[in-house]
């Protein structure tokens, strides 16, 4: 967070991040602009499309140096579910069976649609992470027919999307430190690079699903849609390019 953070990155060589938690913050708190293009795009053999993201997302887990056997496997599958959905998960669990609730998912995917993925993802994973417990996905809705709030941090550039919509909120990232509340989107003017820099920095597991989709449709008009709605009518092409 340029001006006042205090943390400073550190190769995943020299130092392994601890749990894959830290990729929740993507799906839960960025913009659900790649999940968007993601519901649209995909649009059959949904149990093997599942399995191939979930496999993909490994890969990337494995790559970034996370060392899974480390953390319990339930970590590794939530961040999945978190990643793809965009949505805020918790768990029901008992002796033989572990229910992944995702909250408002409805708002992002059709909810058969994610479903049957997420389906297929768990399948993988249960046989990869060596998981005894049967998988399912369940759904609540909390929001209704309220308004996701989408905002923009004039401090760091950072945009984000969740919860109700609001004039402002704490930032989700730094709420102990950042002394900046992001603003909802109509309330302030930015500049579409601040969104390509966005989608620049952060680790491409987004484009990483998308360019694994077989026979994807047309992106561009989606995209555009999407991005008139976050007040961005131009740069289209090089977050386009962040993103596929």
């Amino acid at each position: 967070m340029t001006g006042m953070c205090v943390n400073t990155p550190i190769a995943v060589e020299n130092l392994a991040p601890e749990s894959t938690e830290a990729l929740e913050k993507f799906g839960l708190f960025y913009p659900k602009i790649p999940q968007r293009i993601l519901s649209e795009v995909i649009n059959g053999n949904y149990r093997e499309t599942g399995k191939n993201l979930a496999e993909t997302n490994l890969e990337f887990v494995k790559e970034w140096k996370f060392d899974i056997q480390k953390q319990q496997p339930l970590q590794t599958i939530k961040s999945f579910i978190i990643i793809l959905a965009g949505c805020e998960t918790a768990q029901r669990i008992n002796e033989e069976s572990i229910t992944f609730v995702l909250m408002d998912a409805g708002k992002i995917w059709d909810k058969d649609k994610i479903k049957e993925l997420l389906s297929g993802g768990l399948q993988y994973l249960k046989s990869e992470l060596k998981i005894e417990h049967s998988l399912s996905i369940d759904f609540i809705d909390i929001l209704g027919e309220r308004e996701v709030g989408k905002y923009f941090c004039a401090k760091c550039g950072m945009f984000f999307e969740f919860g109700i919509k609001r004039e402002a909120v704490t930032c989700p990232l730094m709420a102990q430190k950042c002394m900046f509340d992001p603003q909802n989107i109509e309330k302030i003017d930015y500049s579409s690079d601040k969104l390509v820099k966005q989608f620049k920095i952060t680790p491409d597991i987004y484009k990483r699903f998308i360019n694994s989709i077989k026979n994807r449709g047309v992106i561009s008009d989606k995209l555009n849609e999407i991005l008139k709605e976050w007040k961005v009518t131009d740069n289209q092409d090089k977050i386009m390019n962040e993103l596929v």
